[in-house]
């Protein structure tokens, strides 16, 4: 599966195509047709972003809270 952030760049240039075309009115006889595959290409990078391991975020043991695992306490001065 394609990394995260490739995914994003993908779809982000794929909505940007399709706001300029619907702005243009050039190839007006596809836009319906993008209209209706976007919705699946958002899950898609939803799926691939969720997927992605590239980070490894350290696991939580029974006592700790979830949520900014990756800073400590005494970064958030809240505690």
């Amino acid at each position: 599966m394609i990394s995260a952030k490739n995914s994003i760049i993908v779809l982000t240039a794929y909505l940007v195509i399709y706001i300029i075309l619907i702005n243009t009115g050039l190839l007006f006889i596809i836009i319906p047709y993008l209209y209706i595959i976007s919705p699946f290409l958002i899950v898609w990078m939803v799926a691939c972003i969720l997927k992605d391991n590239i980070v490894a975020y350290p696991e939580l043991k029974e006592n700790e809270e979830w949520g900014y695992a990756d800073k400590s306490k005494d970064e958030l001065g809240l505690f």
